[in-house]
Order: structure tokens, then C-alpha cells, then sequence
């Protein structure tokens, strides 16, 4: 057993003689080895199915390209700005009165006929009954709407400040009244009866109105019962009565 002791120590020096090694890495794994024909195939037929089966990806849409307006269009409202500015920066004048279309001499008769006293116990009547169902029923069926009282209560209270007025001056205010009265309802331009028949502008020569020729009067029954049937024949062979009847007898 000597050599036992023969053996020597390690010596201290040398410690990475005690050290285990270090662990080595294993290698990589070898490739898998290439599937076989079949498998490829069935491979390629799976993934047609799962092409199949998912969902087209939905196409995104371009969004709507804004058609250019037309020449035409861009023209017109050009040209409708343009006119409108124009409009707006002109300075605005008052359309032209109408014509008169009173003769002198109509004028000066209703300057004639004017009153020139007013009651106001009738006017307050004219202004309360304005307000009844009656008048307003009249109104609507003369003038198709209801009729503002406003303009006869005007005249009540015109009425009651002029009653201390003196005869003159109270004379003068009531002709005023309704002058100003029968120029608002017959002004130019306002409606009246010449809308429908058209008045005359000059007289109506002596001996020419009611020139038409009537028959005489017949005074006696029995040559009115005779030109009464000479009427009647006249009339049935116009209309050819008179003839059917004598052809069918």
C-alpha cells in the first residue's frame, strides 16, 4: 500500500484542478426532418380552407371627391352677389304716386257736399253697433273679412273735443275731418268702383240717353192675346217646333 502514501496533495496553487468543468451547451437541436409529401399537401389544404372560411377585409372606400360647380352656376351667383350689393349699397326712393284720376270737377262737388255739423250721439251708435254680431256678419259678407271699429270710435272722440269748439272754427275742424276722410278712402291707388265700371269723363249729350225705340203700348186684351201667340209661333219655328209638329201630323 505504499503507493497510498505515495500519492501526493493536491496542491493549493491549483484550483481549477478541483473545479468542476463547465457546463457545456447543448447543441441545437437538429432540424426537424422535411415532412413527406403527403403531409405537405395536407398542409396546403388546410390552409385553403381557413382562407376560405375567414372573412373578406373590407375594402376601405375612398371618400366622395366634391364635384366642381359648374361655370354657369358660379356665373349666376357671381352675378346675383354682384346685384345684390348693388341693391343693397342704391339709395332707395319712394315709388311715384298714381296718377289722379278725379276730374276738377268731381273734386269740387265733394268739396260741396262736406258736412259741416256732426252728431255725437250718432256717431257713439255708428262705434257701438261696429261691435254686434250683426255688423260684423254685414262685413264679412260685403268685404269677405271683419271690419275695424277703430275709425268710427275716432269719430266719437272727434265729436266730444270739438263740441266746445265755436260755430265757425267747429264748422271748419268737422269739414276737415271728412275731407281727410274721403281722401283716404278715395285716393289714387285705393280700391273703388272703377275697378268694375268706368266713369265718365265728360257729359252726356241732350236727347241721347234712353233713345231706344219701344213698341207702343197695347191697351186692349184681345190684340195682346194675339200678338202675345204671334210671339209664341215665332219663337217655336226659330227653334223649329213648329214645323216638327207639322210634319209629324
Amino acid at each position: 500500500m505504499g503507493w497510498f502514501w505515495q500519492q501526493s496533495s493536491p496542491s493549493p496553487t491549483t484550483p481549477a484542478a478541483n473545479m468542476p468543468p463547465p457546463p457545456t451547451t447543448p447543441k441545437e437541436a437538429s432540424a426537424s426532418p422535411a415532412p413527406v409529401s403527403g403531409d405537405r399537401e395536407v398542409d396546403k389544404f388546410l390552409s385553403m380552407l381557413q382562407t376560405a372560411a375567414a372573412p373578406p377585409p373590407a375594402r376601405r372606400q375612398p371618400p366622395p371627391q366634391p364635384t366642381p360647380p359648374l361655370a354657369a352656376e358660379d356665373g349666376d351667383r357671381t352675378s346675383l352677389l354682384s346685384w345684390a350689393r348693388l341693391r343693397a349699397s342704391a339709395p332707395q326712393q319712394p315709388p311715384p304716386p298714381p296718377p289722379q284720376s278725379r276730374t276738377p270737377e268731381s273734386l269740387a262737388m265733394s268739396e260741396a257736399l262736406l258736412p259741416t255739423t256732426m252728431s255725437c250721439r250718432d256717431a257713439f251708435d255708428y262705434a257701438w253697433h261696429c261691435h254686434t254680431p250683426g255688423a260684423q256678419w254685414n262685413a264679412v259678407y260685403r268685404y269677405g273679412s271683419v271690419r275695424s271699429c277703430s275709425e268710427l270710435w275716432d269719430d266719437f272722440w272727434f265729436c266730444m273735443r270739438t263740441k266746445s269748439f265755436g260755430p265757425e272754427h267747429k264748422a271748419a275742424a268737422i269739414r276737415e275731418h271728412y275731407r281727410d276722410k274721403e281722401r283716404t278712402k278715395y285716393a289714387a291707388g285705393r280700391p273703388n268702383s272703377e275697378d268694375v265700371w268706368e266713369s265718365r269723363r265728360e257729359m252726356v249729350p241732350p236727347g241721347t240717353a234712353f233713345s231706344a225705340g219701344f213698341p207702343p203700348p197695347i191697351e186692349n186684351d184681345a190684340e195682346w192675346e194675339r200678338a202675345d201667340r204671334e210671339r209664341r209661333r215665332r219663337i217655336r219655328e226659330e227653334l223649329g217646333i213648329e214645323g216638327k209638329k207639322e210634319g209629324g201630323q
